[in-house]
């Protein structure tokens, strides 16, 4: 039983200093806050951990023999560590492929894009600064309206297959091209005072850190794969100082 413990606690303790450094880039870089709920990688990262700290370890239990000669212990051991970084590789690629690139404004409300949102012949055709997909958090964009009637209707066609404006790199523009838009779309943040006036504490809390009044706050909601929000702007330059974790259509 010593060997086993031995051999299992010493792969644990591997695994689990993998999983912590691979948690920094994903929470801190990929999935930083609110996007590991709104776009599902608190959910991701779990599954992969889930292999990488408790099966591989406990496999290694299984074959850590006290009776198998060391040369086949090591033999199996290699196998199943490859087994484990082969999973963990792919679950790490997955979380990369689904990671948020762009938190979107489109019409009245912020989307967030993930890079599997983005078909890559649809991507050159985005202006010349938005063709490289960032890898150090999701940034913000604005869309720009249809330019003709031929435009609206593709872009139409291409909503029916899921593909909304906010995923169509040609219509991306940069964020302070439209701020001035979003102030007008955004609402006050009173309103979510009335509608959920359990997180009042929350809201003036976010309002205090960002050094204005709730009256000084709007809101407009969040689209995301996993959870619904709303990001809480103050002007000038429709600038976002928190999100709340409500659904904003009401």
């Amino acid at each position: 039983m010593n060997r086993r413990a031995r051999a299992s606690g010493l792969h644990f303790l591997f695994s689990a200093v993998v999983a912590l450094l691979s948690a920094l880039i994903v929470f801190l870089v990929w999935y930083p806050p609110p996007y590991a709920n709104l776009a599902g990688g608190l959910t991701l990262f779990a599954m992969v951990v889930g292999i990488d700290v408790i099966l591989g370890p406990f496999l290694t239990a299984v074959v850590a023999s006290p009776t198998k000669p060391r040369l086949e212990l090591r033999r199996d051991i290699s196998l199943i560590v490859l087994m484990q970084l082969l999973a963990f590789g792919y679950g790490m690629y997955t979380i990369a492929v689904a990671r948020p690139v762009h938190l979107v404004f489109e019409a009245d409300r912020f989307q967030v894009v993930s890079a599997a949102d983005i078909e890559p012949e649809q991507l050159a055709k985005a202006a010349e600064p938005y063709r490289q997909l960032p890898w150090t958090g999701p940034t913000l964009m604005g869309t720009r309206k249809s330019a003709n009637q031929a435009e609206m209707t593709r872009s139409l066609d291409l909503g029916l297959q899921g593909l909304d404006v906010a995923m169509q790199p040609d219509r991306w523009v940069s964020y302070e091209s439209i701020s001035d838009e979003v102030l007008k779309k955004a609402r006050p943040a009173n309103l979510l005072l009335v509608q959920y006036p359990e997180r009042s504490a929350e809201l003036k809390e976010l309002a205090a850190k960002s050094g204005v009044t709730l009256e000084d706050l709007k809101f407009l909601p969040v689209m995301a794969r996993k959870a619904s929000a709303v990001s809480l702007i103050m002007p000038p330059g429709a600038r976002i100082v928190g999100y709340l974790c409500v659904d904003g259509f009401f």
